[in-house]
C-alpha cells in the first residue's frame, strides 16, 4: 500500500466513531492549579486552557503530516531548523547534514494565519558558542533577524536548543553568553515578533551543571522548553529533571513549551500498545503541568544521519490506525489552537501590514 492511499486510509478511521474509547478516555485532563501562574516579561502565550500546537521537523515530515490529515486541520505552526554559521533555507531548501530538508521560505510564503517555530543549532563543540559571543556570526543573525521581521508572525526561537545535552558540549557561561548576544542583535535590528526560547534537554545534564548555570537572565528568556523523548515510557510524573526545568519555568513566571516530542521507540503499525504505552502519560502530563505550546516531531528516525540516536525507531503518527485515530481526536480538541484567521490575536499578536 503506497503512502498516499494509506494516508487516505487512515483519515477515513479518523472521521468515523471511535472504536478505541477505553484507551482514548485514560488521558488526564485536570490541571494541578500550581502551574497556572500570571507569566512576567514573555510573548505570545495562548489563553487560559488553549494550547499552541506545531508540528515539525522536517519539510517531507511536513508535507506528510499534511497529506495525513487532509490538510484541513493544520497546527498552528510549523517547526524549521537552522544553524548560527549560515543563512541556509532563508531562500529556498536547505539539505542538512543529517539529509533532511529545511525550508523557513516555504512555510512562511505557503502558510498564512500560522506561527513559525525556529530552531537555530548552536553547540560548544568546535568553539562555536564562544565564536558566537565574539559576533564572528552576527552577519548570519543581522539576516535572520531582518527575515525574520518581515514575516510578520509570531516567531519562537530556540537558541542553542537542548543547551544542557551532553551532546551539545556547551559550557554554561560560554552559552549565556552566546545567546545574550545574539538576543541583543536581534533586538537591535528592531525585531519585535520574535519570542525567545530557553530549551532543556530536560535529561542528565553536561557535567551536571545546576540548570540555573545555563539561565540567560528573565529580560533574556520569554519562554521556557524542555524535550520529552523518553520520558512517557517510564513515568514521567516522577523524571527528576524534567520536574526540575518546569518548577524553575513556575519560579521564573514563564510559560512552558515542549519544544521536541517523539516516542521513539517507534510507532509499529502492529503494535496495540504504543497510544498507553507513550501518549496517554504525555498528554496527561501536558494538561496536569499547564503546558501551552507543544511541538511533535513526526520522523521516521532511521532514516536521519544524526549521531546519538542509535535504536530510536521510525514514529510516524500515521503509521498505526489506533494512534493515528487517538491523535486526531484528541488534537482537533478546542483547547489546540491551530491555523486560523483568529489565532494571531489569541496570542496578542498585531500583524503589521
Amino acid at each position: 500500500m503506497n503512502l498516499t492511499v494509506r494516508q487516505m486510509f487512515i483519515v477515513a478511521i479518523a472521521a468515523t466513531s471511535s472504536i478505541f474509547t477505553g484507551a482514548y478516555a485514560q488521558i488526564k485532563t485536570s490541571v494541578d492549579s500550581a502551574y497556572i501562574y500570571p507569566y512576567e516579561k514573555t510573548k505570545y502565550v495562548p489563553p487560559v486552557d488553549k494550547t499552541l500546537l506545531i508540528v515539525g521537523q522536517s519539510l517531507s515530515k511536513i508535507n506528510e503530516y499534511r497529506a495525513f490529515t487532509n490538510d484541513n486541520n493544520n497546527p498552528a505552526g510549523w517547526s524549521a531548523y537552522w544553524a548560527v554559521t549560515e543563512f541556509s533555507g532563508f531562500k529556498g531548501p536547505w539539505t542538512t547534514s543529517s539529509g533532511d530538508t529545511q525550508d523557513h521560505h516555504f512555510l512562511v510564503k505557503k502558510f498564512d494565519n500560522m506561527v513559525l517555530h525556529s530552531a537555530m543549532w548552536m553547540v560548544g563543540k568546535w568553539e562555536i558558542a564562544k565564536k558566537t559571543s565574539e559576533g564572528q556570526y552576527d552577519n548570519v543573525i543581522q539576516k535572520y533577524a531582518r527575515w525574520a521581521k518581515k514575516t510578520d508572525r509570531p516567531v519562537y526561537l530556540r537558541l542553542g536548543y537542548e543547551f544542557d545535552g551532553p551532546h551539545n558540549e556547551l559550557e554554561p557561561r560560554e552559552y549565556i553568553k552566546a545567546f545574550r548576544h545574539i538576543v541583543d542583535v536581534i533586538r537591535k535590528e528592531g525585531v519585535e515578533n520574535v519570542a525567545f526560547v530557553w530549551h532543556s534537554y530536560a535529561s542528565t545534564p553536561y557535567k551536571n551543571y545546576a540548570l540555573s548555570e545555563w539561565y540567560p537572565g528573565d529580560d533574556y528568556v520569554d519562554w521556557v522548553a524542555i524535550s520529552v523523548f523518553f520520558q512517557p515510557y517510564d513515568d514521567i510524573f516522577n523524571h527528576k529533571e524534567t520536574n526540575d526545568v518546569i518548577n524553575f519555568a513556575k519560579e521564573k513566571k514563564k510559560p512552558v513549551m515542549i519544544a521536541e516530542a517523539n516516542p521513539v521507540n517507534g510507532i509499529d503499525k502492529d503494535d496495540p500498545k504504543v497510544w498507553n504505552g507513550w501518549f496517554v502519560d504525555f498528554f496527561s502530563f501536558c494538561y496536569n503541568k499547564n503546558i501551552k505550546a507543544i511541538a511533535f516531531i513526526n520522523e521516521n528516525w532511521p532514516r536521519m544521519n544524526i549521531s546519538g540516536i542509535g535504536g530510536w525507531k521510525d514514529a510516524r503518527l500515521y503509521n498505526n490506525a489506533e494512534v493515528a485515530e487517538k491523535w486526531l481526536i484528541e488534537t482537533r480538541k478546542d483547547r489546540y489552537l491551530k491555523q486560523s484567521p483568529e489565532l494571531y490575536q489569541e496570542l496578542g499578536y498585531r500583524r503589521k501590514k
